[in-house]
């Protein structure tokens, strides 16, 4: 399968290190109280992915980095409940297989590219809400 893997063209990945980096300096501007180590180091993974356009990645990475900072940050109460209920269904989703309804499949990989960009983005917002929430 290593023949379905591509390498983004140099402007692709350019665009989207540049959407990170104005997603996380629009979520910065609080600061941040204190960072979770975990989950500074999977931001970077995240990144990473998110460049390379490894949507299902993103989403899964973005999911752990929510769990890493909200235990490190002792379960902070907020409004972004319903959104980190969300994230939480499509990374457990991606990770816990419906044989009848796979939430990812190869054609998926071709066909609804666009569609896996925009839930990324989405969880890429949450992940970085969650490290820099304590800022605020």
């Amino acid at each position: 399968m290593i023949e379905l893997v591509e390498h983004p063209d140099e402007a692709t990945w350019e665009e989207r290190r540049r959407w990170l980096a104005d997603a996380e300096s629009e979520a910065a501007q609080g600061g941040a109280k204190a960072l979770s180590e975990q989950a500074t180091a999977l931001t970077v993974e995240l990144q990473r992915c998110f460049c390379a356009g490894a949507w299902a990645a993103v989403v899964i990475l973005a999911g752990a980095i929510v769990d890493a900072q909200s235990l490190y940050a002792g379960f902070p109460d907020d409004a972004g409940s319903a959104e980190r209920a969300w994230l939480r269904g499509e990374r457990n989703r991606l990770m816990h297989e419906d044989r009848q309804r796979p939430a990812l499949t190869v054609e998926d990989l071709w066909l609804k590219g666009p569609e896996r960009e925009k839930a990324a983005r989405r969880a890429v917002r949450l992940a970085l809400a969650a490290l820099y929430a304590g800022g605020r």
